[in-house]
């Protein structure tokens, strides 16, 4: 279809949705559902995070793009999941990796052309995966043409895009302008909403994250009189960039792609505290693409499915920052090495030193949190939040993504404790798999700050190194000579595994290592006990077993003096087509990721086991089902 004809089929689809917003509008401040949870794809599908850059490289200039992807769909397939997620590719200032958009209709020449996303496109759908982009709703670059001519004149077609104001608001961000300023490289600081601007519409602008990324004005919830830079949502210019977002997820939609992840989607509506303006916003896009795009889906990074499904959202993330009630299964609250969470060796005991080998001070180790807390605080939330909005969307649980450290960190460092990690984001509703994750690529503190990944003390470079194929140079990921490359190949080796080494590559600029490890889709491809295999293994068992899919049930079994092993079932009632005699089916699931034996007895009658990794078993006794979980260990059973 050319693109004229692209145009008006969109004209179209947009005329057709006013009857749509008018009734919406009378029911968007609650949380009424308006539309049918779907699509069905969802519902046995594993979405698979690529990060573009750093995924394969096909014209040997060290980073990699589209065409690199293409080579790889047959592996990317062969995987087993259903979606492959892409981190933005449009065309960007690359100030923060590619969330500075600079046009949102084009792919950056970096990774090539939009005929190239369309040719993926159509050569993913022939393999039978889905496609997702990555949506910067809320800001743009300042290079962007839109920011360009909002910062001449109040009276040109995009000069209510952005927020401008002669004065700041208050005392607050007056101290928060002069702190980040202070910053050499103040451009890429986060502090405040509000930047000095150097353009003749206004004295200031507001923000959405970094400085260099000016936030794109949908309006004020409760806009304040007597500041005139706050427009009310349904002010001209807010809904103009209401507009302009359909027409970006339209344009995209029309050339194939099936949905996508929306960057910070509750931050866009500003003074908006009890989201009641941004759950209108996005009931309206939801509205609009039920009755358009019905089979596309639309993922938030939004981290509260209790605020995020009722907004229309078709998915939303379990995140794992600082804040996230996930936080503790993944991580320590800081970036410390051998404890602090969950998932780990220690059985959740504290992080005693830091990822560069260094012992933390008394007064900085946190006893807060002990493993029973970090499960249930885990299971409360996840549990209240599925059971709330289970017929309103999906919450997506993942391995990890392109803001922080990976599974592989610090002392959880081998396949054993990796393996039992995937098991449990496989065999949640609806899983997310990180690029590399499945070969269990490793994490590296101190990645030189590439494209703006290091902010505030936070080292995103270590997720989002390239990744690892084969043993020749660069891992198989570039031609190129290695310093050429846009960030390093990860070592095989971290400063908690190997900290002379560490200490070594650090003194000799970083460079890229070409070492032959055992991290790479060669080495794992015919080794049947690999995390690759393992991996691959599980998704099958996924798709198999309706039991394990988005739509059927999870039962967290938990006990408040025994925490290890991590158990929990998840069921389906036959509706949808399950191998028991009845169409029903029931797994438990049982994980220990510590380095000793745990044994623990539940009030459940276990039929055959499914998958055993590790030494693990159970045993009928008259006191209950007894699960002996050795080191490291998976047991996933039927229930009968």
């Amino acid at each position: 279809m050319g693109y004229m004809k692209r145009i008006a089929k969109i004209a179209l689809s947009l005329a057709a949705t006013v009857s749509f917003q008018t009734a919406l509008a009378q029911t968007a401040s609650n949380d009424y559902q308006t539309w049918t949870k779907g699509p069905s794809w969802l519902n046995d599908a594993v979405i698979y995070q690529v990060y573009p850059s750093s995924y394969k490289d096909s014209d040997g200039n060290g980073i990699g793009d589209l065409r690199g992807v293409i080579e790889k769909l047959d592996y990317i397939a062969d995987l087993g999941v259903k979606v492959v997620w892409f981190n933005p590719i449009f065309v960007s200032g690359w100030i923060d990796g590619g969330y500075d958009v600079i046009d949102f209709y084009r792919v950056d020449p970096r990774f090539g052309t939009n005929n190239d996303l369309v040719e993926l496109v159509q050569k993913a759908h022939e393999r039978g995966l889905k496609v997702m982009l990555d949506l910067v709703a809320g800001h743009t670059s300042l290079e962007c043409e839109w920011f360009k001519q909002s910062s001449e004149d109040t009276n040109l077609r995009y000069s209510d895009y952005y927020i401008w104001s002669d004065q700041l608001p208050d005392a607050k961000a007056e101290k928060d302008l002069e702190e980040m300023l202070k910053d050499p490289n103040y451009m890429q600081n986060t502090t405040g909403s509000w930047m000095k601007s150097e353009y003749p519409r206004a004295k200031y602008y507001n923000k959405n994250f970094y400085a260099c990324q000016p936030s794109l004005n949908y309006g004020y919830a409760n806009p304040d009189p007597n500041r005139p830079w706050e427009q009310s949502t349904d002010a001209p210019g807010p809904r103009a960039v209401r507009q302009e977002l359909k027409n970006i997820i339209a344009f995209w939609y029309e050339l194939g792609v099936d949905g996508f992840r929306v960057d910070m989607a509750r931050s866009l509506v500003k003074n908006d505290k009890d989201k009641v303006e941004i759950k209108k916003l996005w009931r309206e896009v939801r509205a609009w693409m039920d009755e358009n795009y019905p089979e596309h889906v639309l993922m938030a990074e939004w981290g509260s499915p209790k605020d995020c499904l009722p907004a229309g959202y078709n998915i939303d993330m379990d995140l794992n920052g600082n804040k996230a009630k996930a936080r503790r299964l993944y991580f320590d609250l800081k970036h410390q090495a051998n404890g602090g969470c969950y998932f780990t060796l220690n059985g959740g005991q504290p992080s005693t030193y830091d990822l560069y080998g260094n012992p933390w001070p008394e007064d900085k180790i946190d006893r807060s949190t002990t493993p029973a807390q970090m499960l249930k605080t885990y299971y409360d939330n996840y549990k209240s939040s599925f059971d709330a909005t289970r017929d309103l969307g999906y919450i997506a649980t993942l391995t990890g993504n392109h803001d922080h450290l990976r599974m592989n960190t610090g002392d959880r460092n081998d396949a054993k404790q990796l393996k039992v990690m995937t098991t449990f984001v496989l065999t949640m509703p609806l899983p997310i798999l990180y690029y590399g994750d499945e070969i269990g690529i490793r994490s590296l503190a101190d990645l030189p700050n590439v494209e703006g990944a290091n902010h505030n003390g936070k080292e995103r470079s270590g997720g989002r190194s390239p990744m690892q194929w084969d043993s020749s140079a660069n891992a198989g990921f570039s031609s190129c000579e290695p310093e050429q490359i846009y960030i390093p190949v990860c070592p095989e080796w971290t400063p908690a595994t190997s900290y002379p080494l560490y200490l070594e590559w650090k003194q000799n600029g970083c460079k890229n290592p070409t070492t032959p490890g055992l991290i790479t889709v060669e080495s794992q491809a015919g080794d049947p006990n690999s995390l690759l295999n393992y991996t691959k293994k599980l998704i099958a068992l996924r798709k198999a077993s309706p039991a394990l899919w988005a739509d059927s049930d999870f039962t967290p079994i938990y006990n408040e003096e025994n925490p290890y092993p991590m158990v929990y079932t998840r069921s389906c009632s036959g509706a949808d087509g399950a191998d028991g005699a009845d169409g029903a089916e029931t797994f438990l699931i049982a994980l220990n990721p510590t380095g000793v034996k745990r044994v623990v007895t539940i009030n459940e009658q276990l039929g055959e086991t499914v998958l055993v990794e590790g030494k693990a078993s159970h045993k009928a006794t008259k006191k209950g089902e007894v699960l002996t979980m050795g080191p490291t260990s998976v047991l996933i059973v039927r229930v009968r």
